[in-house]
């Protein structure tokens, strides 16, 4: 199975010449550089994530921002990921998994009140927490991607009309810090993005992706501050439940990779990857393999993610009673705290079921 995942580059510091750092622990740069910082401090300061760490590669003599990490009283070092690229991974891997919750949304959904159908509890809140987890890092990555493209020494003409009588308009030239505490996101796309030199970005002529990142702001907003229950409605959340059960989030999705690429061309790639190698796979061909002993089986895995591969047969449809009674066996399983979700997708030659388990459970 394919999943999609955006490539994240490491936070370059600078470039240095190849083989600069071909220096050994006796060498005098060492010995000056520990005389100014003991190692020992150097480590204390580490663990109370107060030393600036940088990972050189020496072989290429580029130099990378890192990040420590302190663990069972060892430090763990790495290079610090581009926050931007990260957000948006984070976003694109919850819109999958959003898809992957409404493909199963068949198979456990209950007929009932005509054409409505009653969706299993627990897997429709995993399903509504995934799109607002969307939204929210769709609207980081924005952000933050402003305020990254921002040049350091850019200077803002922020413009104020006022009806006071006391002044017709004002300006006030804003610096980027300023500009990233003060200036509202929408006045950041509309109208301080279009100013910054070089980056050639039509306002007019990107309408459409402009107005898509407006809309997840607004949604945003309403997510973060969660204003109550609505006076004439006397419904909880209503703008929330309304855009999450009504837009296709990919729009949105791609709507930030647009924007983001036609300033910084190429700064979101998005690779395919092959994740058959991260699951332990059970493989089912014929209707006699099909039966309650393969969800012992199950049980007994000791891996946190477990694939279940069914062949189709020619009487197996996504309504045979093969597969709802698998349905209901696996509904039985997570009630009884053996496993902790179930996803399933059809394919035109097989059924997919991915089971997922939690740390108590493969004990």
């Amino acid at each position: 199975m394919k999943i999609k995942k955006t490539r994240i580059d490491g936070i370059k510091m600078f470039q240095a010449p190849k083989g600069l750092m071909n220096i050994n622990d006796d060498s005098e740069v060492v010995k000056k550089a520990l005389e100014e910082k003991p190692l020992k401090k150097w480590y204390q300061e580490v663990k109370q994530n107060k030393a600036n760490t940088i990972l050189f590669d020496n072989e290429n003599g580029e130099a990378y921002q890192a990040t420590t990490i302190t663990k069972n009283k060892k430090i763990y070092a790495g290079v610090a990921p581009n926050l931007v690229q990260a957000y948006f991974d984070i976003a694109l891997e919850q819109i999958q998994w959003t898809n992957k919750y409404a493909n199963t949304f068949h198979y456990i959904a209950k007929k009932k009140f005509g054409e409505v159908h009653l969706i299993d509890t627990p897997i429709f809140h995993r399903f509504i927490q995934y799109r607002i987890s969307a939204i929210i890092f769709l609207h980081l990555t924005v952000e933050a991607f402003i305020n990254h493209i921002i040049p350091e020494d850019f200077v803002y003409p922020k413009t104020e009309n006022s009806n006071s009588g006391k002044f017709i308009e004002q300006i006030t030239k804003l610096s980027k810090d300023q500009i990233e505490r003060w200036v509202s996101f929408q006045e950041k796309i509309e109208k301080v993005v279009p100013l910054i030199p070089h980056l050639n970005f039509d306002i007019e002529r990107n309408r459409d992706i402009v107005g898509r990142i407006l809309e997840i702001v607004k949604i945003r907003d309403e997510i973060i501050h969660l204003k109550s229950k609505g006076k004439e409605t006397n419904i909880h959340y209503e703008k929330i439940f309304n855009f999450i059960g009504s837009r296709d989030l990919e729009k949105y999705l791609s709507a930030v990779k647009k924007f983001i690429n036609i300033i910084d061309k190429d700064f979101i790639k998005i690779d395919s990857i092959d994740e058959s190698n991260f699951r332990q796979e059970i493989q089912i061909s014929k209707p006699e393999n099909l039966h309650i002993g393969v969800l012992f089986e199950i049980i007994k895995v000791k891996e946190e993610r477990i694939t279940l591969y069914i062949k189709k047969w020619k009487e197996l449809t996504k309504d045979s009673d093969h597969i709802k009674s698998v349905l209901a066996h696996l509904k039985l399983m997570e009630e009884m705290n053996l496993i902790m979700d179930y996803l399933i997708e059809e394919k035109p030659s097989k059924f997919i079921v991915e089971i997922f388990k939690n740390a108590e459970q493969i004990k």
